[in-house]
């Protein structure tokens, strides 16, 4: 996938959606606010506007396409730069792009960045083109599914402690380590 073309969507299309906003989903949304402790570090790939900004006092929010974020750059480049981990990890939306072995590899990145008792929140989109945009029909969203929620836990040494279908035909899951 075209980096700068996602970056372009959500940063100009998307960000005009009803996709971009954290009160919609029931799980994934601002629900996740009463399961993480404020003394908690969070790191959230792709913050878009970086909302959860306003009420975690520990979180980092990256994200290539969104000035607001903390750090405006992708995963990779992100990983490449820093070294720290977290205790929690958000994923709402952004590990969502790219083949089977792209999103291995991104989810690979994102296991790379949660300590010992780490814990990672997933919003997933199970590959439909329903942003409502015309340009959201050139992006190659992955299809995933519960099954492939349990192959990549289990492939990366996670448990999954929660899987289930969030508002907007999304998929909630929440991983800890082992």
């Amino acid at each position: 996938m075209d980096q700068n073309y996602l970056n372009n969507y959500f940063g100009k299309v998307w960000r005009n959606t009803q996709y971009n906003n954290l009160n919609l989903p029931e799980f994934s949304g601002m629900a996740l606010l009463n399961k993480i402790k404020s003394s908690e570090t969070v790191i959230d790939i792709g913050c878009g506007t970086n909302e959860f900004k306003k009420h975690l006092p520990n979180v980092i929010g990256i994200d290539p396409a969104f000035p607001e974020a903390d750090y405006q750059l992708t995963l990779e480049q992100y990983c490449k730069k820093f070294t720290m981990t977290y205790d929690v990890a958000l994923c709402l939306g952004s590990i969502n792009f790219g083949d089977k072995d792209y999103i291995e590899q991104q989810v690979g990145l994102v296991t790379s960045l949660v300590g010992p008792e780490g814990r990672i929140f997933w919003r997933c989109n199970p590959g439909l083109k329903d942003h409502g945009t015309e340009e959201c029909k050139y992006i190659e969203f992955y299809p995933w599914s519960f099954e492939e929620h349990i192959r990549l836990a289990d492939l990366f040494g996670f448990k999954i402690l929660e899987l289930r279908w969030d508002t907007g035909n999304r998929i909630y899951s929440e991983w800890r380590r082992k």
